[in-house]
């Protein structure tokens, strides 16, 4: 299984004792950490603790219910999928309530850390049990069923039925294996090296790891936005912001035991080699004062810690390539370099609509320093090429910088209010696109999905209640929350101290018209189907997540009226249905939407192998099927099986097209009815629909 995090590793260093046959050993039970606080943490405890209670928005009041819900937080942590604790363990926990609020409040740390180093000895004995199942054989034949999420499960009433949790789990990842094709030998290997890898990670947990997991608790139930972040974290948090840091150029994630790079970045040391490639793995690093590491089986986090490094400092990686017998190793040395996050940058490119219109299409991946600025580059390349409309892409936009969402939405329109924002003293204050100058005058169109958020869910909102663009996709995620950084170091702390930073909600935004996007989110006028599962993704779905409400709305004219939008969009609406109707690549997301309702309806699954074979098997029939007919709407030839298409291939976008397809039929009515997209509603246009055959 892959870990979640990945890391752009831009200096990413790692020591390696280059042993290519090098192999992870069992560690014991007293090789397993026993934590304490340490001496800075009571500094940055107590500086949270102020800051969260005294300018945070949201009025804290660190009584028994709020207590509760940090100890939530906590046990979310601790046990996420409900298979490490028993019930009467975890009321012990909650019992343990005034000892957690001290800690919040007192900085008395004793309690929470003696929690989490029974939380250690839980793991390793989880792992241990797995192992020892290992030498016994597993049961195949088994009539058993575990549950597909374990999130909000009961917990286990006693130790056996723990133990027969373990057993499940370690039953469906052997199948898992060998349904995707590894022998028996193979698959009992990797999941051994899995566990194995898995303790080794305990090992290396850090007295830092357990401030963050319980500070972060506190954070989070004040509100989801709210975090602490460790002295490493606040540096990776302040390069991504800044799309800078300085490396090698490659972005890492964990797979089993295996450092394994996902993707390089170009123009980095790593590219400019021409030695590295997606999919090798990283099994050792040697410094350029010749320190060295055997990093198999290390947590990702202390990965990066050994890669990244200063510009023209050198590194040499010990990288391992293919699989089994074939598998080969060798060495390759990098200068690290100042790496510029280009793939994240704001890009165009120009497509052809169903109709032979060009329009362009400026994807925007996040809110960064100086956004406007490479947007504005875009524009100008899209004008330059007569394009039709404009489409801004914010799908998976997760937000940024609020003063960039402004500037890059005074872009679309001359002047005046994007976004009132209401601070923590109650007091509302509106930002205006002070700069009159309109860059780009055509029709505008906004894709977005369930992903974009905050800064993204600005614009969207600003250029839809001035009637500026149309808005097509999902219904946006609902973040209408303002976070300030803030690092936790004063000027008169003694010199190479780091206490990390804390990222904390000082203000609620505002669209325009008033309304918040909290929680509702943005509704397109034009809505694409999406896999998305609504129910797991959005604000809606964050525990502890602020209210909406709403304020008294600015003064704004808008480009087209409520009504003429309204018009325009059934219109579009019935254009768009009849191109989808026979679509076949829209039955297809139709048919993916069906089959993950069914799956998520079903809440468990059978670990007996030949049920699960015949269901792999359904399921694998469906999807090379579901493959073929996109290969075939791109002209391409079918495959016979889906593992033989290339890993750099790049499927057509189904949404994506749509939306190029809407926004030629809003530029060929906004020249049909001569509507000028550069007036603020004058003399406002209203268009009749038209029951065209």
């Amino acid at each position: 299984m892959k870990n979640i995090l990945k890391f752009a590793v831009t200096g990413l260093v790692l020591g390696c004792c280059f042993n290519a046959n090098a192999k992870l050993t069992v560690p014991t039970f007293e090789q397993m950490p026993v934590l304490a606080p340490e001496q800075r943490h009571s500094v940055s405890c107590l500086r949270i603790f102020n800051y969260f209670t005294r300018a945070h928005y949201k009025v804290v009041t660190t009584d028994n219910a709020f207590t509760k819900k940090v100890i939530d937080r906590f046990v979310t942590y601790l046990d996420y999928n409900h298979s490490l604790y028993t019930k009467k363990e975890i009321d012990e926990i909650y019992a343990n309530a005034p000892s957690i609020l001290q800690g919040l409040e007192k900085c008395y740390l004793d309690y929470p850390y003696a929690v989490y180093n029974e939380n250690i000895k839980k793991r390793y004995t989880k792992y241990k049990y797995m192992l020892s199942l290992l030498d016994k054989g597993i049961n195949l034949n088994t009539d058993k069923s575990i549950e597909i999420d374990r999130t909000k499960a009961e917990f286990a009433k006693d130790e056996q039925e723990l133990k027969s949790l373990w057993e499940k789990e370690l039953i469906n990842d052997y199948e898992v294996q060998l349904l995707n094709g590894k022998s028996k030998e193979t698959a009992l290997k990797r999941i051994k090296n899995r566990y194995i890898a898995a303790m080794n990670r305990v090992a290396q947990v850090s007295s830092e790891d357990v401030f963050s997991i319980f500070e972060n608790s506190f954070a989070t139930a004040i509100d989801p936005h709210t975090n602490y972040f460790g002295p490493v974290e606040s540096e990776n948090f302040n390069d991504d912001i800044n799309l800078s840091l300085e490396g090698i150029g490659a972005v890492l994630s964990q797979e089993d035991e295996f450092t394994v790079i996902e993707s390089i970045l170009p123009g980095s040391p790593a590219e400019k080699s021409k030695k590295l490639k997606p999919k090798d793995r990283i099994v050792g690093v040697k410094q350029d004062n010749g320190k060295s590491d055997d990093i198999i089986g290390w947590r990702l986090t202390e990965v990066v810690k050994k890669i990244k490094g200063k510009k023209g400092t050198k590194v040499i990686l010990e990288i391992e390539r293919g699989d089994g017998a074939t598998s080969k190793t060798f060495n390759v040395e990098l200068v690290r370099d100042k790496i510029r996050l280009q793939d994240k940058e704001a890009k165009s490119k120009v497509y052809d609509s169903y109709d032979g219109k060009k329009i362009g299409v400026i994807t925007i991946s996040s809110f960064y320093t100086d956004l406007h600025q490479n947007v504005l580059r875009e524009i100008n390349k899209l004008t330059n090429q007569d394009v039709d409309a404009i489409v801004v892409d914010l799908r998976n936009n997760g937000g940024g910088l609020l003063p960039e969402g402004i500037f890059t939405t005074g872009l679309f329109i001359k002047s005046g209010p994007v976004v009132l924002v209401r601070d923590v003293n109650a007091e509302q204050t509106t930002y205006d696109d002070t700069d009159s100058a309109m860059q780009y005058k055509g029709p505008l169109v906004v894709l977005i999905n369930r992903l974009s958020a905050s800064a993204s869910e600005i614009m969207a909102a600003a250029l839809q209640d001035y009637g500026r663009a149309l808005i097509v996709g999902d219904n946006s995620y609902g973040k209408g929350t303002v976070q300030q950084s803030r690092p936790l170091t004063r000027i008169y702390d003694l010199k190479d101290s780091h206490f990390g930073s804390i990222h904390y909600t000082i203000a609620k935004f505002y669209r325009i018209n008033g309304g918040s996007t909290q929680l509702r989110g943005v509704t397109p006028d034009i809505t694409l189907p999406t896999l998305i599962d609504v129910t797991e993704f959005g604000e809606k779905s964050e525990p502890n997540a602020l209210e909406w409400d709403s304020i008294k709305p600015s003064e704004y004219d808008r480009y087209i009226s409520a009504a003429n939008i309204t018009n325009i969009v059934k219109e579009l609406e019935k254009k768009h249905n009849q191109r989808i109707a026979a679509d076949p690549v829209f039955n297809v997301i139709k048919s993916e939407q069906e089959r993950y309702a069914k799956l998520k309806a079903k809440k468990v699954l059978s670990i007996n192998y030949d049920k699960r074979l015949k269901l792999f098997k359904e399921d694998e029939a469906v999807n090379l099927a579901n493959t073929n007919t996109r290969l075939k709407a791109m002209g391409k030839d079918p495959v016979k099986n889906v593992k033989d298409i290339p890993d750099d291939f790049v499927f057509d976008d189904p949404l994506l097209k749509a939306c190029v397809n809407i926004a030629s039929d809003f530029s060929a009515i906004v020249k049909e009815q001569n509507i000028d997209l550069s007036a603020q509603d004058s003399t406002p246009i209203l268009l009749k629909y038209r029951n065209e055959e």
